[in-house]
């Protein structure tokens, strides 16, 4: 299975958000959203509900596995 946290990464990226917007959106520190999407630290359910608002995806996209 792929890294979850990866896929983080890659929907940001086609997003074209930086990781300092967002942290703001997210109301934490760039530094540990950079944590985050490291695999550092767990995302808690209540940060990612928020993420995959602000991403504007699923969260079931974020764990489906690709072929």
């Amino acid at each position: 299975m792929e890294n979850y946290y990866s896929k983080i990464k890659e929907y940001r990226l086609e997003n074209n958000h930086t990781p300092e917007y967002i942290a703001i959106q997210m109301e934490i520190s760039v530094k540990n959203y950079e944590k985050i999407e490291n695999g550092i630290v767990d995302l808690k359910l209540s940060k990612l509900d928020k993420l995959v608002k602000i991403l504007g995806i699923k969260k079931s996209e974020i764990f489906k596995m690709d072929n």
